[in-house]
């Protein structure tokens, strides 16, 4: 066993490593791509996709990002909290009782029906501030947002309210793969934002895109963007893997606990789904489902130990997995197992990782328990 394997960066018995510095190039590689003239507005949302929002904020900044983005309230003042000063925009809806500590901690509000407008005036009269608000536009996403036909209505009614500043306009792709829905969506979004010019109400700043597309759909970069996946590294439609090279930031780890060998036909784990073929050597590792790492893994995942594969076997089960190590000797309590990124000359990416879960990258990080040890490094 080398001395690199019987070294933990933590007390966990499973832990992820985020590189910072992955962070601020993927941030970097989105500048350079829109350009000057458009803002990058990272999306921290769900704790950076699992990856830890406070130190994703810190690498941000220092990459450029002039806005954050987050979910809710709570997640804006986290980073309020941590010190993080730059405008933090809440792309999803603020509760009545949240408007208050929003408006107080001066984040950026998104509006999508009047009520909250109404409640976001008051408080900003009670704060004595202009609170900017961003008011979002339904264009087929079929969530939050104004109905295009109610859009001039609202948006001007919501601009007439004391203390407010309509500060921008904003749209959701449904399914930015699907081009011609797409389209629909941007041609309605023109037009909304044309009825709003004609009105009076000019200047906005306005934004569309998220990660997908961002590339696929350069005329909907506007004045902002708001990648989230390509952040930290993943999901990059295949005509952006050439031109952006992103970096997959965020690798999960665990360790031996326990290796032993079991005859041919012996059964494994609960339920007895996997039978041995041939004498083998199995490995246990301490993460389970309650860490976030799926039981739909169960015999289709595969781990790197020392840089080759090995295969889970068996269910995985709330607390602990099992791997064949048979063809990999010397395996022995201590060595480090990669559930997810880079060992030696392999990986394991989080699209992978997410097929054999049978669901979509953003699970997979998002998923992972928070009694998994976070390990920034830089």
């Amino acid at each position: 066993m080398t001395a690199d394997e019987l070294h933990h960066p933590t007390l966990h018995r499973t832990w992820t490593e985020v590189a910072l510095g992955a962070i601020r190039h993927n941030i970097e590689l989105f500048r350079e791509w829109v350009g000057p003239g458009c803002v990058v507005m990272p999306t921290l949302k769900a704790d950076a996709y699992g990856h830890g929002s406070v130190p994703v904020a810190r690498a941000a900044t220092r990459a450029g990002a002039e806005r954050l983005a987050v979910a809710t309230c709570l997640e804006g003042q986290v980073l309020r909290e941590a010190g993080i000063g730059v405008p933090i925009h809440i792309l999803g809806a603020t509760l009545p009782e949240e408007v208050e500590a929003a408006v107080r901690l001066g984040l950026t509000l998104s509006i999508h029906e009047m009520h909250i407008a109404e409640l976001a005036a008051i408080a900003a009269h009670r704060h004595g501030r202009t609170v900017p608000v961003h008011c979002k536009i339904d264009t087929g996403m079929g969530r939050l947002g104004i109905l295009p036909d109610d859009a001039v209505r609202l948006v001007t009614a919501v601009a007439a309210l004391p203390g407010l500043q309509v500060e921008g306009l904003f749209m959701h792709f449904a399914e930015a793969g699907d081009a011609e829905f797409s389209q629909k969506q941007i041609d309605e979004f023109e037009q909304v934002t044309a009825r709003l010019r004609a009105a009076g109400l000019d200047g906005l700043v306005r934004h569309a895109s998220s990660t997908a597309a961002v590339v696929r759909y350069p005329e909907a970069n506007f004045d902002m963007v708001r990648p989230g996946s390509g952040v930290y590294g993943y999901i990059a439609p295949a005509e952006m893997a050439g031109e952006m090279p992103l970096r997959q930031a965020l690798s999960w780890k665990s360790s031996v606990i326990q290796v032993k060998e079991y005859p041919a036909g012996h059964t494994l784990g609960y339920d007895r789904t996997y039978t041995t073929s041939r004498p083998t050597r199995v490995a246990i590792l301490p993460v389970g489902y309650a860490d976030g790492y799926r039981r739909e893994n169960s015999n289709r995942a595969m781990v790197l130990i020392r840089g080759q594969r090995a295969p889970v076997v068996g269910r995985v089960s709330m607390d602990y997995t099992m791997v064949d190590v048979t063809e990999l000797p010397d395996i022995a309590v201590g060595a480090v197992a990669t559930l997810l990124g880079p060992d030696r000359d392999d990986r394991i990416t989080t699209e992978e990782l997410a097929d054999w879960g049978n669901t979509i990258p953003h699970c997979v990080t998002t998923g992972i328990s928070p009694r998994v040890g976070r390990v920034y490094v830089d």
